[in-house]
């Protein structure tokens, strides 16, 4: 007995001495941020961020939410989902996903006025790849929260991201109605990135002249960059041939500019506009035909989509259709008998069900945009059929894109404060990668809140 006791004495003894040897489970202080410069990407350290006042929007409790949060104004595009309750699951699980994930983005902004590119959680560490690229990205999902929820948070911190954003662009000496990009393609593509700026001041709730004043300028510069047969030079050599520069960035980067271009053109309507998005569409639908990419369809569908919606076009129409279609047919069952687990992904065409082929998020996030677009534009038409397949194609897409959210249910690993702060609300990369890259979240927001916007939700 005496024995038993001093071993029980020994053993509370030690591990009394070894917790007090633990360092202490807390928040890594901020350290100071430094602008970034406009002569090159900027090198500033990375940033944590404060630790904010806790979550106050709906929180991650693993059910759906049963109300939206009384504090949004009643004009606001979430006080249409008033009472929540009355909504599919899916819809719920979508304005939760907006809500959480926005407020995930705001604890990753910076003083300086940029985003921390990601985080993992792993390993408590700001992940690198700052890029103006992805900046952009988050600076447009921001100003969509912002308009969709009415936060006031949120636009000023939308604001602060487009000016900083706006510091890495200059007038153009040669033409004062254009804005160019101040760094080279090579190190961030200036078509992609005046397209995404603009996009993101477009969408800001209730953008003042002088921002659209930029955003016009922006799109001048976009204007510069088109070719007569309606193909974007999407790199900076007059006689560069893209596709051998980039290959890749011809499936993405002209899809943007046209959207940006058909967006301007509801904002301040001229005929140059709208002939060079329709010309557009043209050259990059026949390109689809040839080679099939569903990135190129995911940016392309929204230009098309705009565009038809603004001129009754029976080709931009049938470019719509035909792509989403497309899209469509590649998303995962959820009778899939290789990976049940991912219904409502996309795979790529004629890919497998092997590692290499595992759903990326933002990608993902991308097709779930262009189906809810397409599913809009069947409103605008009255096609029924369709409407039908694409209502629950882009349903089934959002409800994979939730399923990639870290919330209360999944995140327990964590220590408490450490996930109410850095995890809670992040889209992680892929259903096997956890870290967590701001631009993945801001293009799952962007694709939450075109679903619920096209009404594919109700």
């Amino acid at each position: 007995m005496r024995w038993a006791v001093l071993t029980a004495g020994l053993v509370t003894f030690f591990t009394m001495v070894l917790v007090a040897q633990q360092p202490p489970m807390s928040v890594p202080p901020a350290s100071p941020a430094v602008p970034p410069t406009k002569s090159t990407q900027p090198t500033s350290p990375l940033v944590l961020p404060t630790p904010p006042a806790p979550l106050t929007a709906i929180p991650g409790t693993g059910m759906p939410p049963t109300s939206v949060p009384p504090a949004h104004g009643a004009d606001t595009p979430l006080s249409q989902f008033e009472p929540l309750a009355a909504y599919p699951a899916t819809t719920q699980f979508a304005v939760r996903g907006v809500l959480l994930g926005s407020s995930w983005m705001a604890k990753m902004h910076q003083p300086h006025g940029r985003f921390l590119p990601g985080y993992n959680p792993a390993l408590r560490q700001p992940l690198p790849g700052e890029h103006d690229l992805k900046q952009a990205r988050s600076a447009l999902a921001m100003a969509q929260a912002a308009k969709f929820t009415g936060k006031a948070e949120l636009k000023a911190i939308a604001n602060q991201a487009i000016l900083t954003l706006l510091a890495a662009t200059k007038p153009d000496p040669t033409d004062a109605n254009s804005r160019v990009p101040v760094h080279q393609s090579l190190v961030c593509n200036r078509v992609a990135f005046a397209a995404l700026l603009a996009l993101a001041i477009y969408e800001l709730p209730h953008p003042n002249d002088k921002d659209l004043e930029a955003a016009e300028q922006l799109c001048h510069f976009l204007r510069t960059r088109l070719k007569s047969d309606g193909s974007v030079h999407y790199t900076d050599g007059p006689e560069d041939i893209p596709t051998q520069i980039d290959p890749l960035g011809v499936y993405e980067y002209p899809g943007y500019a046209l959207q940006a271009l058909a967006k301007s053109q509801r904002v301040r309507p001229t005929e140059w506009k709208k002939e060079a998005v329709s010309r557009g569409v043209t050259y990059y639908h026949r390109l689809f035909q040839l080679q099939q990419q569903p990135i190129l369809a995911a940016t392309l569908v929204p230009a098309a989509a705009e565009l038809a919606h603004q001129t009754p076009s029976r080709e931009a129409a049938a470019v719509v259709y035909e792509l989403v279609d497309g899209l469509c047919s590649l998303q995962i069952p959820l009778t899939d008998a290789r990976t049940p687990q991912w219904a409502g992904a996309f795979r790529k065409p004629g890919g497998g069900a092997s590692a290499s082929e595992i759903p990326e998020t933002a990608t993902n996030a991308m097709m779930v945009q262009a189906i809810a677009s397409g599913y809009q534009f069947t409103q605008f038409t009255g096609d029924l059929d369709r409407a039908r397949k694409y209502q629950a194609a882009a349903a089934a897409g959002a409800e994979f894109l939730c399923r990639q959210e870290f919330l209360e249910a999944n995140s327990r690993h964590f220590e408490d404060t450490f996930r109410t702060y850095y995890v809670i609300g992040a889209f992680y990369r892929t259903p096997v990668d956890g870290n967590l890259d701001t631009d993945v979240t801001a293009s799952c927001v962007t694709a939450l809140i075109r679903f619920l916007l096209s009404g594919a939700g109700s």
